[in-house]
């Protein structure tokens, strides 16, 4: 059971950081382009929630080693 937990949770982590990986692959594309702050808000949006899921994640193994 425990190790169920824990292989769905490094699962959430590693979708969270495919979603990571490919806004910083997006910004790098998108480098020599100016963005509107509209465009920029809604990345930013994006990034800021995959980083709190990954968080998230973190926090819910820690919570199982106790």
């Amino acid at each position: 059971m425990a190790n169920e937990r824990l292989i769905l949770a490094i699962g959430h982590m590693e979708r969270a950081l495919t979603r990571l990986e490919t806004a910083q692959a997006r910004l790098g594309e998108q480098a020599g382009r100016p963005s509107s702050d509209a465009d920029l808000a809604d990345r930013h949006a994006r990034l800021k929630e995959a980083a709190a899921e990954a968080l998230a994640g973190i926090d819910t193994l820690l919570a199982e080693k106790r």
